[in-house]
């Protein structure tokens, strides 16, 4: 394993930081930090490719800490994974909107996490994330308005929708839309839009990355991809 793909864990709790040195140690070189300080001295010294870090550092928030280390001078722009308390869909967001390239949910599960920063590390652009094609009507509100559209694919970081409304980079959105096949199953999450791409006939493709989201609509996202469908790497959501 390259020594290129050196990974930095940062959490104040001591058990966190080790199991996650034991999750990922055929994975790279793994430094550990206490805090976001600790991390930054870390970083700078020994050039981390990815950063996992929990959102509640006792010392800086995760948006700065995210900020710092993507426009850190001596780094070459490492991957950053955000690990959000459990069941707080206001963490998701919050790390979405500071850039985090993957967020995760305590406790964390190995396989996941070792998925996770593979996805970060192993190409020189990260890959996107599984998805699978659907076709399921999506109710959207923005800016207080409510309109329709038609979910195309959908992944458990975000999904395409095609739609008539137009809408701006990094415009925020509420989303309400059935899982295909899943009876009853409807997921509503709030996301932010990545890229808007114009389409013959007015409509837009438009690229949404979740913002708001438990980690169970994530488990069922997830389970969905695996079960429907042929399945193609996404564009980064």
């Amino acid at each position: 394993m390259s020594t290129t793909n050196r990974i930095l864990i940062v959490d104040d709790l001591e058990m966190f930081r080790e199991l996650g040195a034991i999750f990922l140690a055929r994975s790279g070189p793994v430094d550990l930090a206490r805090s976001a300080k600790e991390a930054l001295q870390i970083a700078s010294r020994r050039k981390p490719r990815v950063v996992i870090a929990d959102m509640h550092l006792p010392d800086m928030s995760a948006s700065e800490l995210c900020n710092r280390i993507k426009h850190h001078p001596d780094l070459d722009s490492p991957r950053v994974l955000l690990v959000a308390r459990p069941d707080s869909p206001e963490d998701h967001a919050e790390a979405v909107r500071a850039g985090a390239d993957e967020v995760l949910f305590k406790p964390l599960e190995r396989d996941t996490l070792i998925s996770s920063v593979r996805r970060l590390v192993d190409f020189e652009t990260p890959r996107g994330l599984p998805r699978a094609r659907i076709e399921e009507p999506v109710e959207i509100t923005a800016r207080g308005v409510r309109t329709e559209g038609m979910v195309m694919n959908v992944s458990r970081g975000g999904l395409l929708v095609n739609t008539l409304s137009h809408f701006g980079h990094s415009e925020e959105l509420a989303l309400s839309f059935r899982l295909e096949g899943e009876g009853s199953s409807v997921v509503s999450p709030t996301a932010q839009v990545v890229w808007v791409d114009p389409q013959e006939g007015g409509s837009d493709n438009v690229g949404l990355r979740f913002l708001e989201i438990d980690p169970k609509t994530i488990l069922k996202l997830d389970h969905y991809v695996s079960d429907h469908y042929p399945r193609t790497q996404s564009l980064p959501l």
